[in-house]
């Protein structure tokens, strides 16, 4: 066998790399959270079909406003949890904050604005 696992070795590694560079240990945030692009394309996506139904029939906006609602409900319980909004905020910053409330707000305009366009 040329190489043998020693796990001496490797320890000894890890925690050189803990003391000397401990940016490296810290844990990502941002990775596991959706990105800014999927968060525009779901308050795209949901103000256009909400805005599209809500021409041809109210109940149905309202309808399929349901599913995008407590996805973004869920999204902002997430990004504003104590454990991972210090976090977040310090990775991505305040305009990941800004563009997901916005995002929120283009769905919600959409939908309010085909509930209330005449025919």
């Amino acid at each position: 066998m040329l190489y043998s696992f020693d796990g001496r070795l490797f320890r000894k590694r890890a925690i050189s790399l803990l003391v000397f560079f401990p940016t490296t240990v810290f844990a990502e945030v941002s990775d596991k959270e959706p990105s800014l692009f999927f968060v525009w394309a779901v308050g795209v996506v949901a103000a256009v079909i909400c805005f599209v139904s809500a021409c041809f029939r109210k109940w149905l906006a309202l309808a399929l406003a349901v599913l995008p609602l407590l996805w973004f409900i869920s999204f902002f319980m997430d990004i504003h949890s104590a454990d991972v909004g210090p976090f977040l905020y310090a990775e991505q910053g305040l305009s990941y904050y800004i563009q997901s409330c916005l995002s929120l707000i283009l769905f919600i305009s959409g939908t309010v604005l085909g509930l209330f366009m005449k025919k």
